[in-house]
């Protein structure tokens, strides 16, 4: 199996791609979407925190992180990109904006990815053993303490792959993410970790747990008397479906092609990678919608007009 580790930043881009999307299209694109994104988080942030049973339900603890994530990749990472796609330069070309670019762009990411793993993982035991988290202490050890360490370990990764002095990394201030990468993609250990782990095993374990998941959730419909706890397993069900496949559907071709050009071709899949890493990011920028979409009652606060009630009174005949 061969590898071009030493290819990695030079070959990630066709810069005479047929499928490269245009800067003024990309700008349009990152544009409209990112506004919208903006202000969906912010709503559906303020009604997972502001009303207390919704803030305290475990099931919707990774999703107000991911919102958290996202909304920092929203204001941050994808203004970062549009600015590029305007002016054809970063701005202000400084090392310090590329290292932070690339620690949200990258880090962030993957943190999605991994989050979603164990959001995944955990939703059979909130469906299915909810007896696990039935006290504070068992909610501690298989909630809590699960989440902050995901949430360390990926700060740490990046902390160290990005901002520690274990290479030299080289700032392309005229290129898009000021060249992609940072120096480390040159290092077989992280890119190992950040490809194979973060990466391609997320997206296997997702749907993984995803697919049992729903298997098991069909399954318990026809064991399940009561009409309320169905529903509720449902909800939880399609919640989660819907951001694994959100995840999968956008990052499964991308994770492939650079696996492929990783360990196999390095020049594989270099017309259509351009395109596929642009698409990448409609992850972040769908994903307000999606945990909009699993809280119907939200929908109620959408209406603009709401029915008018009828007053019943009483009439007093006139003397």
């Amino acid at each position: 199996m061969n590898s071009s580790w030493d290819n990695i930043t030079l070959t990630w881009y066709s810069t005479d791609s047929d499928f490269e999307v245009k800067p003024i299209l990309s700008f349009w694109l990152f544009l409209i979407f990112d506004v919208g994104a903006i202000i969906c988080t912010i709503f559906v942030l303020y009604h997972l925190l502001s009303e207390r049973q919704a803030r305290n339900a475990l099931h919707n603890h990774i999703p107000i992180i991911l919102l958290f994530l996202a909304s920092a990749i929203e204001w941050i990472d994808i203004p970062f990109h549009l600015q590029y796609f305007h002016t054809g330069i970063v701005y202000p070309s400084t090392p310090i904006l590329c290292l932070i670019w690339w620690f949200i762009d990258w880090g962030f990411y993957y943190t999605i990815a991994v989050l979603l793993v164990f959001a995944s993982f955990e939703r059979h035991i909130l469906i299915f053993h909810s007896h696990l988290v039935a006290t504070r202490r068992k909610r501690l050890i298989f909630h809590y303490i699960p989440i902050l360490i995901i949430l360390l370990l990926m700060c740490t990764f990046y902390v160290v792959a990005i901002f520690a002095p274990i290479c030299e990394s080289t700032f392309a201030y005229d290129e898009d993410l000021c060249g992609v990468h940072a120096c480390y993609g040159t290092i077989p250990f992280f890119v190992t970790v950040e490809e194979f782990v973060f990466g391609a095993a997320s997206i296997c374990l997702i749907a993984i747990f995803s697919l049992t998941l729903l298997v098991r959730v069909i399954q318990q419909k026809h064991r399940v008397h009561g009409a309320i706890q169905w529903k509720k397993q449902r909800k939880l069900a399609i919640q989660m479906i819907s951001l694994s496949l959100l995840y999968m559907t956008f990052s499964l071709p991308f994770t492939i092609i650079y696996l492929v050009r990783l360990y196999g071709q390095s020049d594989w899949g270099g017309e259509v990678l351009p395109l596929f890493f642009f698409l990448s990011y409609f992850t972040i920028l769908l994903l307000p919608y999606v945990c909009l979409s699993n809280l119907p009652d939200l929908w109620k606060k959408l209406q603009i007009c709401p029915a008018r009630q009828q007053r019943v009174g009483v009439i007093v005949p006139h003397a």
